[in-house]
C-alpha cells in the first residue's frame, strides 16, 4: 500500500512525540492543540477583565493551561499567540526542554521551503530556538489481511 503525505507526516509526529517523551520533554502538537492554546488565551483576557486587579502575569503563570503554552509572563505568552495566529500552522511542536523552548518542524527533507525559513526567521526574534525532526519511512508498507473466523 503506498502511503500519502498525510500519513508519513502523522507517523512522523508519532515518532517525534514519542521521542520528545523519551527525552521528559514537555511537547504539544500544535497541529492538534493550537486552537486550546488560543482559547485558554481567551480564557485569561477574559478573566482579567472581570478581575483587573491581578496581574495578567499572575494569571499566565497560575492558570490551569499553562502546560499548554508553557509561558510565565504575559508578554510573552500574548507574543506567542499573535506568533500561532500568523505562522503556527507551519511548525508541528512546541517542546520545552527544561531550560529552553523550541519549535519543531517534522520532515523527511533537509530543505526547507519558504514559508517555513520566513516562519523559522519570525520565531527566533522571539527567543525560540527551532529544530526540524528528520524521519524516513518507506513510500509503500506490506500488509497481509488475515480473515478470523467465529467460532460457533
Amino acid at each position: 500500500m503506498r502511503l500519502e503525505n498525510e500519513d508519513k507526516q502523522a507517523i512522523f509526529e508519532v515518532a517525534a512525540a514519542r521521542y520528545f517523551t523519551t527525552q521528559n520533554w514537555k511537547w504539544v502538537n500544535l497541529r492538534k492543540d493550537v486552537s486550546k492554546i488560543l482559547k485558554a488565551y481567551d480564557e485569561l483576557n477574559e478573566q482579567y477583565a472581570s478581575y483587573s486587579y491581578v496581574s495578567r502575569d499572575w494569571y499566565v503563570e497560575n492558570m490551569g493551561t499553562k502546560n499548554l503554552h508553557m509561558c510565565s509572563t504575559w508578554d510573552e505568552f500574548k507574543n506567542l499567540v499573535t506568533f500561532l495566529n500568523t505562522h503556527g500552522n507551519v511548525f508541528n511542536f512546541l517542546v520545552s526542554t527544561g531550560n529552553r523552548k523550541s519549535f519543531c518542524i517534522v520532515s523527511d527533507s533537509r530543505d526547507l521551503n519558504e514559508t517555513q525559513a520566513n516562519a523559522i526567521k519570525e520565531v527566533q526574534k522571539l527567543g525560540y530556538n527551532t529544530f526540524v525532526f528528520l524521519a524516513t519511512i518507506p513510500d509503500e508498507i506490506e500488509f497481509q489481511l488475515l480473515q478470523v473466523r467465529g467460532v460457533n
